[in-house]
């Protein structure tokens, strides 16, 4: 049972949730003590950026993955999300794992960043 308390994404307020269950929808910006996550809930997809301001260069940073749940997204503790294999990877591999370091903010962002090129 999904306990959709205070603090979960459909009742966040200025400073945006406590934590996110994956099943809310939406684009999220998620915060961690030394990366910046953008994961869009609706595509499945999650981007890495290596410094605190996704709209800045993105050189270093790694491609767009597939996600394929969210394990653990909640301010206070590491992330730890699953994302799906591509390529030949998809015949010999169930899913890669992924964890951060301590998440410090989430926050509800645009679908597609305006000061960002696709």
């Amino acid at each position: 049972m999904v306990d959709m308390a205070e603090g979960a994404a459909g009742d966040c307020g200025a400073s945006g949730p406590d934590f996110l269950w994956g099943i809310e929808g939406g684009c999220w910006l998620i915060t961690t003590e030394d990366s910046t996550y953008r994961i869009d809930l609706d595509a499945m997809t999650i981007d890495r950026f290596r410094f605190p301001d996704p709209s800045s260069a993105p050189t270093d940073n790694g491609p767009t993955r597939p996600l394929r749940e969210i394990v653990e997204c909640r301010v206070g503790k590491l992330g730890y999300w699953l994302l799906n294999p591509e390529g030949p990877d998809i015949e010999t591999v169930e899913y890669y794992w992924q964890r951060s370091s301590t998440v410090v903010r989430i926050e509800p962002v645009p679908a597609q960043p305006a000061d960002r090129p696709e």
